[in-house]
């Protein structure tokens, strides 16, 4: 043994020896070639100058050193951000340590002549070579053959970098997966690891290293994204980049890759979130495209089994699935009654994230209808769908794992529902009692009604003070008076309609809240997406306030203003129709860590001039003067382009006449 130990001191010092007098030192280089060796102070560079290797310390100690692959040519600050560690299970010390290539394509790191770590590879040739990418892969090939032995794309650390799979090789029974470093001045592995579960459905998950802890998951691939990530399609900061996802019988995984020549930096990391990010060299900074978990939703299984988790404005709430009741004695909910194989009605569940696939099963690209089959000649099958990508229609046995709802994205869930338990005799009593008591008081309601419209024929004045503008309706369009003297059409839209267009106002539909009652979001059956602002009958806000924002924004329309499609007034019910806007209020970016690097400069500069673009043409260039009076981060809105509108009329104050801009408030307006 002490024979071994010291042979292997003797040919480290002579490879050392050997790589000077050949003058292999220089810090250019991207290569290594067989029988040569790199100390501290000597680094490979890839050709491109994008990524450096060498010895590194986290902590600034030549004694707890590792070797590692770093960008090389960002800032000074950034110089250090190591993409890739080799011996993170234990460090070197840098003047008693050397990284050697063999002539027969093994590459090892010794310490005093004892080996820490190394590929464990041969190239069973003369001649071996070691090349430094402009990627970040570090090769090793076999000489002349260009034979890949080994690469550091296949070792990854808790960094993904475009080109790297994250997944899983079936041939070799080998996964590609992410751990993250145990601390910032340790890159040994963490407790956790981020990889791709090939289940019947794969899906990507970050657990424990057990296995028996799953911390969040971004649902299965649906040709586009995770279906779990819907804020992965808004590539606002990745540029020439692809997104790709690749599943057959040989292996499973998930690639991004540049699609230009001379690309931009971008990387996933894995720390506490799962984070992935482009370098601006505009801004000299690094920006957050997408990290999750982003909110108490995205822990997997928040709400427990069988229940829907949403974030709301305020906070996170959770509720049980159609056909569920809550179950105090687990954390979620059981079924209400049992399922029989003959049950074949189903409950939709709108625009949430595919629950976790560990039971559930694919059938292929086949239509919503053979899907809803496929579920129903499966007397265990509790629930499917139908998404884009791979895995088209999806059933599932057993529990209904990490559901959440989302407001903009996500996919219908179909549940299997018991049969009703109406038995004949119900039905029965229903027939013989119950509907002629319905019949008896929709005729006492039609009389009363019919007396009330007689006793206030005479006095439509009444409804005409309690909504001025609001005359009358010939075929489905409302005339709304101008307060100059034209008329202005506009749409009108039913109740049914506009409930079955936002779920009937369901809470997963929710878009925000205000003084004037809540908005939703809203899909008509052309598809064309709508906001819904509606009155609550307990708003701080009353008729006055929602005729004067329907008859302002009838007449305003500007490209920085958002625009009115309609309304709704039927029964208690009054209603606006508004254009959709994407990226929601300028608040939810200004105040939220990750949204806010969204915003860099050019972005922010353009959201100003367009709420100037906005004011001038309220204050100058319309055919009103309107002051707004009700100006906040809230109640500027931002479409799919980021290009801001000015919303909520409610208090904006129209001024006219050569005295108008020595009116008086009365009352305190505005925002506290």
């Amino acid at each position: 043994m002490a024979r071994m130990q010291f042979f292997l001191l003797f040919l480290e010092i002579v490879l050392a020896a050997t790589s000077f007098l050949l003058g292999q030192s220089s810090s250019s280089r991207d290569i290594m070639m067989g029988n040569s060796s790199l100390i501290d102070g000597q680094t490979l560079i890839s050709s491109g100058s994008a990524f450096q290797l060498g010895f590194f310390s986290p902590v600034n100690d030549s004694a707890t050193s590792y070797i590692g692959i770093w960008y090389y040519n960002l800032p000074p600050r950034e110089s250090k951000v190591v993409v890739w560690v080799a011996n993170r299970n234990r460090s070197v010390n840098t003047s008693m340590a050397s990284l050697n290539l063999t002539s027969d394509g093994n590459l090892i790191l010794f310490e005093k002549g004892t080996e820490v770590w190394s590929t464990g590879t041969s190239a069973e040739l003369n001649s071996a070579l070691l090349q430094l990418l402009d990627l970040g892969n570090l090769v090793l090939t076999a000489g002349n053959s260009s034979r890949t032995l080994w690469q550091s794309f296949d070792h990854a650390c808790d960094t993904l970098l475009p080109g790297m799979k994250l997944g899983f090789d079936i041939r070799t029974n080998t996964s590609w997966h992410l751990m993250p470093w145990t601390s910032a001045t340790d890159p040994s592995p963490g407790k956790y690891v981020a990889k791709i579960e090939t289940y019947k459905v794969p899906d990507f998950y970050t657990v424990s290293v057990n296995g028996s802890l799953k911390l969040f998951r971004t649902g299965p691939w649906n040709g586009q994204w995770f279906s779990g990530l819907p804020q992965m399609g808004n590539n606002i900061l990745v540029r020439d980049v692809n997104f790709t996802y690749v599943s057959n019988q040989n292996e499973t995984y998930y690639i991004d890759e540049y699609q230009t020549r001379s690309p931009q930096l971008n990387r996933l990391v894995v720390d506490a979130n799962v984070t992935y990010k482009s370098w601006s060299f505009v801004e000299g900074e690094w920006r957050v495209f997408l990290s999750f978990p982003s909110d108490d939703c995205d822990y997997y299984n928040h709400c427990g089994r069988n229940s829907v988790c949403t974030k709301g404005y305020y906070s996170t709430s959770c509720r049980c699935l159609e056909g569920f009741v809550e179950n105090k004695s687990i954390v979620g909910c059981t079924r209400k009654e049992p399922l029989l194989c003959s049950s074949n009605q189903f409950s939709k569940e709108p625009g949430v994230k595919v629950p976790d696939t560990v039971n559930a099963t694919s059938g292929g690209n086949i239509s919503l209808n053979a899907c809803k089959k496929l579920c129903l000649d499966d007397c265990f099958c509790i629930a499917y769908l139908v998404i884009n990508g791979p895995y088209g229609c999806i059933t599932w046995r057993g529990e209904l794992l990490d559901l959440r709802s989302f407001t903009d994205g996500g996919d219908d869930l179909y549940i299997r529902l018991p049969e009703s338990s109406t038995s004949n005799w119900k039905e029965l009593v229903w027939a013989i009692v119950v509907i002629p008591v319905l019949l008896g008081i929709l005729l006492l309601f039609c009389a009363g009604v019919l007396v009330r419209w007689r006793r206030n024929r005479a006095s439509t004045s009444r409804l005409q003070l309690q909504f001025p503008r609001v005359q009358k309706v010939i075929h489905s369009v409302i005339l709304v008076p101008d307060s100059i003297s034209t008329l202005d059409v506009l749409p009108s839209y039913d109740l049914r309609t506009i409930k079955a267009a936002t779920n009937d106002f369901s809470e997963g539909n929710k878009l925000g809240e205000g003084g004037f009652g809540i908005v939703y979001k809203g899909q008509l059956e052309d598809e064309q997406k709508i906001a819904v602002k509606k009155l609550s009958r307990y708003s701080s806000q009353g008729p006055d306030e929602f005729q004067n924002e329907l008859s302002l924004i009838a007449k305003l329309q500007h490209r920085n203003l958002v625009r009115l499609l309609g309304c709704c007034i039927e029964g208690d019910e009054r209603l606006l129709i508004l254009e959709y806007m994407e990226n929601k209020s300028l608040d939810a970016f200004i105040y939220d860590k990750t949204k806010r690097s969204l915003l860099n400069w050019q972005k922010r500069f353009n959201i100003i001039i367009g709420i100037a673009r906005g004011l001038l043409y309220l204050h100058q260039d319309s055919r009103l003067r309107v002051i707004h009076r009700d100006l906040k981060p809230s109640n500027i809105l931002l479409d799919k382009d980021m290009n801001p509108k000015i919303s909520d009329f409610g208090i904006a104050r129209i001024f006219e006449g050569d005295n108008a801009l020595e009116d008086a408030t009365t009352r305190p307006v505005g925002t506290l």
